[in-house]
């Protein structure tokens, strides 16, 4: 069982500290515990509490109606708003980050649903699965969730984004541009790699998945082949690699007949060097302007 303090509780679920204390004594909603030399700390179940004490205040209702509810009405309500799509996306997020906790596989698919439903995989990808990620490492750093909580979501949202690619048509190779997607040795955080394969397919265009792991030694051989219009990779994992530039560097002199586009965290953090061949992306939005100005063929921008 996790302790987490009263700042950690803040920083986690956006309910400032002042307000918690005044919530203890006005309405009894939670009770903090104490260790044996006396120092206040919230568990696991406590910290689900006010992250579902957050949702509903974020839809709307108010503190005092809450707290007259039980644990297994708030439960119920929260179970209602994840079938339904809400102001702002944080109850959708709200409600990714229960399914994390409990594990509970289920909760995750119908939340998704909804929120494809509503609009589309696109904004969904853009308003709720980034700044849920974001969240995570937020919990991440607390020491909320574990590895397998991670693993457990990450293998979620890939699954989601292989089946909204797979539901794609196949492009007009006559309009198409071709575009190599590949994770170099050592990089196998896939998420952003499999959302730019969607948003490249969903504006006509021919993608080549290389996917994680690849091998330098397998780029020039594979570009020389399939003779990409652009070749895209993402830089993330900051114990995979040393000097950034060195790794760009190396993937350029394994490409030198093609335009490269980098993003990533490291590619975004670090200080890049400049080079004609190299176009650094800083988020997914940029994403999204980098494939239409490389369009030859303005049609298709589809936003789910």
């Amino acid at each position: 069982m996790k302790k987490f303090s009263i700042s950690d509780i803040e920083c986690l679920t956006g309910i400032k500290a002042h307000t918690i204390r005044i919530w203890e004594q006005r309405y009894n909603l939670i009770t903090p515990k104490r260790t044996c030399t006396n120092i206040r700390y919230f568990d696991d179940n406590d910290l689900k509490k006010f992250l579902n004490i957050s949702l509903l205040l974020d839809s709307g209702m108010r503190i005092s109606e809450i707290a007259k509810m039980s644990d297994d009405d708030i439960n119920k309500l929260i179970e209602k708003l994840a079938e339904c799509e809400i102001n702002g996306c944080s109850c959708t997020i709200g409600s990714l980050c229960n399914a994390m906790l409990a594990l509970n596989e289920s909760m995750f698919n119908e939340t998704i649903q909804a929120s494809v439903e509503f609009m589309g995989v696109e904004r969904t990808m853009l308003d709720v699965i980034y700044p849920f990620l974001r969240k995570i490492g937020i919990m991440w750093q607390a020491g909320t969730i574990n590895p397998a909580h991670e693993h457990f979501i990450t293998h979620l949202i890939k699954q989601k984004l292989i089946i909204a690619i797979n539901n794609l048509e196949t492009p007009n190779p006559d309009l198409a541009k071709k575009y190599m997607l590949f994770l170099p040795e050592g990089e196998v955080h896939e998420i952003g790699l499999l959302f730019a394969n969607y948003l490249i397919k969903a504006r006509g265009h021919h993608v080549l998945y290389l996917g994680a792991n690849l091998p330098f030694e397998d780029l020039l051989s594979v570009a020389t082949y399939y003779d990409p219009d652009h070749v895209l990779t993402f830089l993330i994992s900051d114990n995979a690699f040393g000097d950034v530039n060195l790794i760009i560097a190396k993937i350029l002199e394994n490409l030198p007949n093609w335009p490269v586009a980098v993003s990533g965290h490291l590619a975004v953090a670090g200080s890049i060097k400049p080079h004609k061949q190299l176009t650094i992306i800083k988020d997914a939005s940029e994403m999204i302007e980098f494939i239409n100005a490389n369009a030859e063929v303005q049609r298709l921008y589809f936003t789910c």
